[in-house]
């Protein structure tokens, strides 16, 4: 039968003689209202209610709303795209322990349309009293980007993931890393991870980065590094895998850097141009867990047991920083994509500074001048008023 068309949707008649409601979603598909109707007038007012429920925000995909949270999810994340290029390993391997462990068992079975903010908030009480902060954090993040997507699918009205900084991160703050202390600990690890402490700190390398570097990736002479790859390491086996998103960059290398990676270079100078600039010392394959225990005894050796790894990539950007960069500089050097994580090393830079103007502001207190004015030419970065 020919469709009647309103401003609204349309219906139609069907050979059965009921009639049918169909119209565009907000996500520009086509729907039919489920069921149909004795008469025209009934079809009418079902196309009046979606409508009103489309500009109330409240509209959902019947057809969609109905899914399960276990299937939707398990579907997202084999799915899941980032800036066009599939889920990461290690990303996955994070993903799914969350899921099958604190997500599937308490809302598994529950249909998209029926998880409120309310079931959020039980969901979240009750995993947060069996496990961890970071375990929970982890869990809600993924809970909160899954049904981000359902609500674009229409399955939900709004995300009902609504707990003010349950998914973020709440770390404190890591104490800087200076020059001298870098180099005790460079001098603490075992030869063949020397140069790799001091390119870590100068030219700021993700770990990954590190290990999946190759000697045709350095260029001494003109003092560069191309970052081209990372290693993954996952359950199994390690993957090596193009550089975080947007984060292939060529690195310009301070002096220290060239040295170490000079030096590095001579202990082995026959080595192919695909060969691992950091390996094992009998030239085997390097893993993060070598590095961490090599790591874990300099630091103690360095009279510095709390110190992280990734100290050094932290408090060698927070110099760059210092040292005049931009935020654009900082974050072509990093491979950030964003400006978010760089604002860390400029506020870092920043507050340095303002210990700098203190201790100037110290020295300008009564007394004798003369020995204010020795005190000012004497005075670094690391000096304690």
């Amino acid at each position: 039968m020919a469709n009647t068309r309103r401003r609204f949707g349309s219906i139609r008649r069907l050979s059965s003689g009921r009639w049918q409601a169909r119209y565009l979603g907000p996500d520009g598909r086509p729907y039919a209202a489920p069921g149909t109707f004795a008469s025209k007038t009934d079809a009418g007012r079902s196309l009046s209610g979606v409508e009103t429920d489309i500009l109330r925000g409240s509209w959902l995909a019947a057809d969609r709303a109905g899914i399960k949270l276990a299937s939707y999810a398990r579907a997202w994340i084999a799915e899941r795209r980032v800036k066009g290029r599939p889920l990461a390993t290690r990303t996955r391997e994070t993903y799914l322990p969350s899921l099958d462990t604190w997500i599937e068992p308490y809302l598994g079975d529950a249909a998209l349309g029926k998880i409120t903010p309310a079931v959020v908030r039980t969901w979240h009480a009750e995993i947060s009293s069996k496990v961890g902060p970071t375990a929970t954090r982890q869990a809600y993040a993924l809970l909160r980007a899954v049904l981000s997507t359902a609500v674009v699918d229409g399955a939900l009205p709004r995300n009902p993931c609504m707990i003010t900084g349950a998914g973020q991160a709440s770390s404190p703050e890591r104490p800087l890393l200076d020059i001298a202390q870098v180099e005790r600990i460079a001098a603490a690890m075992p030869e063949h991870l020397r140069a790799l402490v001091l390119v870590a700190f100068w030219v700021h390398l993700r770990l990954g980065e590190l290990l999946g570097l190759e000697r045709g990736d350095l260029d001494l002479d003109a003092g560069t590094l191309l970052v081209d790859r990372q290693v993954i390491e996952t359950d199994d086996d390690p993957v090596v895998t193009a550089p975080k998103a947007a984060s292939r960059r060529t690195v310009h290398l301070p002096q220290p850097a060239v040295e170490a990676l000079r030096d590095q270079a001579a202990s082995t100078p026959l080595a192919m141009p695909t060969a691992r600039v950091f390996t094992r010392r009998d030239g085997s394959e390097l893993r993060a867990h070598h590095v961490h225990g090599g790591w874990k005894t300099a630091r103690r050796k360095a009279g510095l047991p709390n110190a992280h790894l990734h100290d050094l990539r932290h408090a060698g950007l927070t110099l760059a920083a210092q040292s005049g960069a931009t935020l654009a500089e900082v974050m072509r050097r990093a491979g950030h994509v964003s400006s978010r994580a760089a604002m860390i090393y400029q506020h870092a830079a920043e507050r340095r500074d303002a210990e700098v103007a203190a201790r100037l502001s110290a020295l300008a207190k009564p007394g004798d001048s003369g020995t204010r004015l020795a005190r000012v030419d004497h005075l670094t970065i690391g000096d304690t008023p």
